[in-house]
């Protein structure tokens, strides 16, 4: 399935965010997405996900999220920048993983889903799946099911790889269950400096210095309880409905 692609600096104007590097001029955000539960919301942030220190033009900065319900959980997000794109057009690209990731903890680097100039390893034209996969994972069509493939640039539906440079777009996700009394807070990190440690993706161009660090972490809590006053004014509403009720018995 090709992707459409979207403008994302349009909505920079909109939410008004602050720059994160000062590298703005060379590292653009050409398209985001993100899939909580299975919702897929394309160049756009569902409600609950926080990017007030996240830069849409340059696509670097912190998002965060808190998700809460008893069952199987998935988050992800999905990022298409460029590396001086009008310098060197966005072919010239290639990306890599660092480190191990956890068990429950799924990634891909691919081509975004336009296809690439070149041919994969199955001399077939490649076009990246990066974008179904995360689209598709956790849909009503597919319940339970992740598709990012932990892997860098291969194509599952014809089975075969790419040997970048090519366009690089990056996904990172997490499955994880909650119990009724649980929350997960939730980290992604885009940065033009590397991560100290820990498991990270990296995006960089050939002719350029710059790069793309996308790391992410998760925390899991109690939900906390609710303030006593919150519990005292609810309790003065019951007995408020109590006496109603009993003046409207006795009318």
């Amino acid at each position: 399935m090709m992707k459409h692609r979207y403008s994302a600096w349009i909505l920079a104007s909109v939410l008004g965010l602050a720059a994160f590097s000062t590298q703005a001029g060379t590292i653009d955000l050409k398209d985001f997405a993100f899939n909580v539960d299975g919702t897929f919301s394309a160049a756009a942030v569902p409600v609950g996900v926080d990017v007030s220190a996240f830069n849409m033009t340059t696509g670097l900065g912190i998002i965060s999220a808190t998700i809460t319900g008893t069952g199987d959980h998935f988050f992800g997000g999905w990022f298409d920048h460029e590396i001086d794109q009008a310098l060197n057009t966005p072919f010239n690209e290639t990306g890599a993983a660092h480190g191990v990731s956890a068990a429950d903890q799924y990634w891909e680097i691919d081509e975004p889903g336009f296809g690439s100039p070149s041919n994969g390893s199955a001399g077939l034209p490649y076009t990246g799946d990066i974008y179904w996969n995360i689209e598709n994972s956790y849909a009503p069509s597919y319940p339970g099911d992740v598709f990012l493939d932990n892997q860098v640039f291969y194509d599952w539906n014809d089975n075969q790889t790419l040997t970048p440079p090519d366009d690089v777009s990056m996904a990172m996700g997490w499955e994880f269950t909650l119990a009724d009394t649980e929350q997960m807070l939730i980290e992604l990190v885009l940065s033009d400096t590397a991560p100290l440690s820990g498991f990270y993706l990296s995006h960089s161009d050939d002719t350029s210095p710059d790069q793309i660090f996308f790391s992410g972490s998760l925390f899991k809590s109690s939900i906390p309880a609710p303030e006593p006053s919150v519990l005292l004014l609810f309790g003065v509403g019951l007995l408020g409905l109590g006496s109603i009720r009993r003046r409207k018995h006795t009318a």
